[in-house]
């Protein structure tokens, strides 16, 4: 099995690529670079920190809760 993974890499080595030159059209080539814009600012956290912090550590648990009465044999 390890060398069966080590055979494809070696294969794959041997691969030819296509030739990229001539591919790209010459207004592409000219064309101006696009124009950057920021991006939108994050909503400021609101609230309670501690609140928020426990939240989240209910919705791990519920998550956790349903991860533990999944029964295992069924997904294989």
């Amino acid at each position: 099995m390890r060398y069966a993974l080590i055979t494809l890499l070696l294969l794959s080595a041997c691969a030819t690529f296509p030739a990229l030159e001539g591919t790209i059209s010459d207004a592409a080539r000219e064309a101006p670079y696009p124009d950057l814009t920021p991006l939108p600012a994050l909503p400021a956290a609101s609230g309670d920190p501690e609140a928020a912090l426990q939240t989240r550590v209910d919705a791990l648990q519920a998550r956790a809760a349903r991860i533990r009465q999944t029964d295992i044999a069924t997904l294989q």
